[in-house]
Order: C-alpha cells, then sequence, then structure tokens
C-alpha cells in the first residue's frame, strides 16, 4: 500500500501519468533559471533523492498487517521549492521503483502521491504563511512541522483513497491503516521540524525557501 505495490486500474494510472508529465512540463523551465547555483545545494539535492528512495523501502507492519511509512516529500519540498522538489521527488520515485522492483504501471500513481502532491500542497500552503508578517519561528515552526503535518495527512488519506480504489473495495483494516498513517505523521512532522530548524540555523544556504534578509535584516546603525 505504501507506496502503491497492487498493480493500479488502468483508468487511475493514466490519470496518474497525466498529472506527472504535466507537473513536470511545469517544472522543466525552472531549470534555465539557475536550478541550483552552488555546489552545496546540488549535493543536498542529489543526496535527498537518494536519501528518500532508501526511505521509501523501509516500511513496517502494522498490527493490521499493512506496510506504513514515512514519506519526506513536504521535507524535501520546504527545503528546495516547488519545482526543484517536483523534478527530485519523482526521481526519488523512479529511483525507489528500481530499487524495489516496482510496477512501472504504477509511477504515475506513485509519482502523482510522493511528488506532485506534496510539492504543490506544501508550496501553497508555504505562500500562505509568507502573508503574516515575517518571523523565523513562524517561518521555521510553521513549515516544518505544520506544513509537514498537513502535506503529510493528505498523502497518507490519499494513499487509502487510491488503495480502496485498486482492491474495488474497502478492506478490513482500511481504518486501522489511516489512524496508523495519520498518527505517524505527527511524529514526521516532529522529525521534520527538528532537521528544518537545524538546516536553517547551521547550513541556510541549502534552504533555497529561506530568505535570510527577509527573516534576520542586517540592523540599522544609529547615528
Amino acid at each position: 500500500m505504501f507506496p502503491l505495490q497492487h498493480p493500479a486500474p488502468v483508468e487511475l494510472a493514466v490519470v496518474g501519468w497525466v498529472l506527472v508529465v504535466l507537473a513536470t512540463a511545469a517544472a522543466l523551465p525552472s531549470l534555465r533559471r539557475g536550478f541550483l547555483r552552488t555546489a552545496s545545494q546540488q549535493h543536498a539535492w542529489l543526496a535527498g533523492i537518494v536519501a528518500l528512495a532508501l526511505l521509501w523501502t523501509l516500511q513496517s507492519k502494522s498490527p493490521s498487517g499493512l506496510d506504513v511509512g514515512l514519506y519526506g516529500s513536504a521535507l524535501f519540498a520546504l527545503v528546495f521549492g516547488r519545482e526543484r522538489a517536483v523534478l527530485g521527488l519523482l526521481a526519488a520515485v523512479a529511483l525507489q521503483t528500481v530499487l524495489a522492483d516496482g510496477s512501472w504501471l504504477n509511477f504515475g500513481v506513485n509519482g502523482a502521491l510522493l511528488a506532485v502532491v506534496p510539492a504543490w500542497l506544501a508550496a501553497t500552503l508555504q505562500r500562505l504563511l509568507e502573508r503574516l508578517p515575517p518571523n523565523l519561528f513562524i517561518f521555521i515552526i510553521g513549515n516544518g512541522m505544520f506544513v509537514t503535518l498537513l502535506v503529510t495527512a493528505v498523502v497518507s488519506v490519499s494513499f487509502v483513497a487510491v488503495a480502496i480504489l485498486t482492491t474495488g473495495a474497502a478492506p478490513p483494516s482500511t481504518a486501522e491503516l489511516l489512524a496508523y498513517s495519520l498518527l505517524l505523521a505527527w511524529g514526521e512532522a516532529l522529525l521534520s521540524g527538528m532537521i528544518f530548524s537545524a538546516l536553517v540555523v547551521f547550513v541556510p544556504g541549502i534552504v533555497l525557501t529561506y530568505r535570510q534578509d527577509t527573516y534576520l535584516p542586517p540592523r540599522k546603525r544609529p547615528f
């Protein structure tokens, strides 16, 4: 169930592929606008792709017998921004499909749920937070914890919904899977919040959504 392992219906697979192609086409122009300007940004982006692909292979069996796991997509989107996140997360989905010998028919659905939806939703919520008065605490906690929580919850519910559509009926363990996924979302939000705050403080240069001049403007010198 995470990522989707059973063959998806053809109609659902086609919808997923269409969303992935459209999101990729919208993100590709960013390659011509200084995609990753520094070596540290490039290394962090590539390392994040590999780390997520490995993370998605580490799944835990819930008492209901279904698989649950961490997503990490929201944190990746918050660090690198929407366009870079879409391309990077889709690359991670492709790598995970290879590592897990997954179904390429499901790539569109998995790509939509693990890359397109998290990247676009995180970017939208991030813009809403930017309407608040600039505050570093709000930026770190609001993005690192609350945005991650909402995005992860949406992705979890979406995977359960897709699993129901794939099997044709809601299995008896669906409620348990949903409960464990939403409970795990809190843990992921706390973990992502700590990682995000550490990145902003120690290596702000790789957090491409962070603008230091906005949240830590230089102090005016007294006359």
